[in-house]
């Protein structure tokens, strides 16, 4: 399966290939329409939480982290 991409506006239900497609006229092809939404941009969540972690008594041990 060969895919290409490009852009059109369709009008009255046609999309219009590109010139150089035209050899495709009249093959069975497989469509995907993707809407361009000018201007949108996607949503920012917050994802990331601030968070307080008690580590006084803590004890790090190098080679038992590496162990694992």
């Amino acid at each position: 399966m060969q895919a290409v991409e490009f852009k059109s506006k369709p009008h009255d239900n046609v999309v219009d290939l590109p010139p150089n497609l035209r050899d495709w006229n009249d093959r069975p092809v497989r469509v995907i329409l993707l809407a361009d939404e000018e201007g949108a941009r996607p949503a920012i969540s917050n994802a990331f939480k601030a968070i307080s972690l008690k580590t006084r008594n803590f004890r790090f041990d190098r080679d038992d982290a590496n162990a694992r």
